[in-house]
């Protein structure tokens, strides 16, 4: 045997490892993810009462369609999201 030529059995034995090892680092990565994202999934939808959400995306909704005082003493007016978008695409003819 010369020094020089490959040992083509052996290329063949630490392809496979890698190969292997690759798969296994891949799968526990995946599984880690997993993991991860079913805690936040828990910590930030499934802690809250199902009412709390409610009651925030109905005041979300509220700040977007209905017409306020932001500050009445400087004249600051918030109006509905749509008036909004109605009036800047007017301005912009």
């Amino acid at each position: 045997m010369r020094y020089d030529d490959p040992n083509v059995a052996m290329s063949a034995v630490v392809g496979i490892i890698s190969a292997i090892l690759l798969f296994v680092i891949i799968v526990v990565l995946q599984a880690y993810f997993y993991d991860a994202e079913q805690a936040e999934l828990q910590k930030k939808v499934y802690s809250q009462p199902y009412q709390e959400l409610q009651q925030l995306d109905a005041a979300q909704i509220e700040l977007l369609t209905t017409y306020a005082w932001v500050s009445e003493g400087d004249g600051v007016v918030r109006i509905p999201i749509e008036r909004a978008m109605e009036l800047v695409a007017a301005e912009a003819r």
